[in-house]
């Protein structure tokens, strides 16, 4: 009894560290090396739970509780003990919240030969389950490029999108046959993800397509606004600058100029600190840019917001307000006189036409650098930057286990000299 209370308790703390971990891959104030320490008490515990005896004692009772961390963890532990057939029958069985916890398992686990075990799910007849499984496989970048070649015309919307998202570049016949009509897909996500696979393969249709998107905005615009951001030069980003005009669009385009890396930019970030609505927002993306961190005399301190900030909907005493942490919420309230302050003595540094990440102009070596350096949040957007300027032969794993990360990182700084740091309509054919 004494064994089974401690592994009940290493399950129980696996499926915390696991929720801790997952929120810091996508918070604005955890680093990787911040992630890592997060990470290492996670895989203590998962370890700990590699026990033949945690098998019917804890391990499989987990799949009861339909809680769906605690899931993943059990199902990474199962994996870990060899336990891949069993996994595979569970997922298949899984309703959809317990198959994502699953597959998201399946998606860091290091267990030997999962890919072929996981190709053979794809022949089954269940095109949802077909879907979630390739999007597993395109993450641990194991789909074959005959196999993604298969779903680009997929009747799955997810399937078509984990397809693309997964090409590290799409072969010629796919761009000549179905680029096209993925470009023009009544579907916001194929379209999103056709963007990027295009520009990926250096595509300027793509490009054309991002653009096109970006000056006929709507609902579905954010992703377009980022690649727009990540390619353009100073009139594109010019362009998202206008957008602010739209309180609906102005936190997307925000978020998409914070990788613009231009003073338009910079300037239109300081021009919106004092608006409560988007100030963390501004602030963030002018931090990116410029490399000025938000702390100390450039941020209120601790529990001090805007005087005349709005209480956000979470914060209502309503039975229907969405309770769940936003990444943005960690984001410090900046000081918008320091700021300013700063950015007037500043100003003359940043030239015109040059684009800066993290305060350098930009370059290979400097995009690689900061993949290392910069919040968690925003490095899912510079490994997607990386993999479209490598045309996929660089993809930086950011979800995955932090020593993966960095072995990626490391390959990446081998070449990160001869990364092409010119704007994507004038690399493109």
């Amino acid at each position: 009894m004494l064994l089974v209370d401690v592994l009940e308790e290493h399950l129980d703390e696996a499926e915390f560290r696991l929720l801790q971990w997952e929120r810091a891959l996508e918070a604005p104030d955890f680093t990787l090396d911040e992630t890592a320490t997060r990470e290492e008490r996670l895989l203590a515990h998962l370890e700990a739970l590699e026990d033949e005896s945690a098998l019917d004692t804890v391990l499989r009772p987990a799949f009861d509780s339909e809680e769906a961390l605690r899931v993943s963890a059990a199902t990474y532990a199962l994996l870990g003990l060899g336990q891949v057939d069993e996994v595979l029958v569970r997922l298949r069985g899984a309703k959809a919240p317990i198959r994502a916890a699953i597959l998201r398992a399946l998606e860091v686990s290091e267990a030997p030969g999962l890919a072929p075990r996981l190709l053979e799910l794809l022949k089954l007849e269940d095109t949802v389950l077909q879907a979630g499984v390739l999007e597993t496989l395109a993450f641990r970048q194991e789909a074959p490029v005959e196999v993604l070649a298969h779903f680009f015309t997929h009747d799955e919307p997810r399937a078509r999108v984990a397809a693309l998202r997964g090409a590290p570049s799409l072969p010629e016949e796919t761009v000549r046959r179905h680029l096209p009509a993925l470009l023009d897909s009544a579907h916001p996500g194929i379209r999103a993800a056709a963007m990027e696979a295009g520009l990926a393969s250096g595509v300027r249709l793509a490009w054309e397509a991002c653009r096109k998107a970006v000056q006929a905005p709507g609902a579905h615009t954010r992703e377009a606004m980022v690649l727009l951001a990540l390619g353009g030069d100073e009139a594109e980003a010019a362009r998202l600058v206008d957008l602010l005009e739209s309180a609906e669009l102005r936190a997307h385009a925000l978020w998409a100029l914070g990788f613009s890396g231009q003073v338009v930019a910079m300037e239109a970030c300081v021009r919106y600190l004092a608006v409560p609505e988007v100030a963390r927002l501004a602030g963030e993306a002018f931090s990116a840019m410029t490399g000025l961190r938000l702390e100390s005399a450039y941020a209120l301190p601790p529990g001090e917001k805007l005087e005349d900030a709005p209480v956000p909907p979470e914060e209502q005493e309503s039975p229907d307000a969405d309770l769940t942490p936003r990444p943005e919420d960690d984001l410090p309230w900046p000081d918008v006189a320091a700021v300013k302050d700063w950015w007037a003595q500043n100003r003359a540094r940043f030239a015109k036409g040059t684009r800066y990440l993290q305060g350098q102009p930009f370059s290979g070596p400097v995009l690689v650098e900061a993949l290392g350096s910069s919040p968690m949040r925003r490095r899912h957007v510079l490994a997607r930057e990386l993999t479209i300027r490598t045309r996929g032969q660089h993809r930086i794993p950011t979800r995955a286990f932090t020593h993966r990360q960095r072995e990626a990182l490391t390959r990446a700084q081998a070449s990160a000299a001869r990364v092409r740091a010119a704007p994507l309509a004038s690399t493109l054919r």
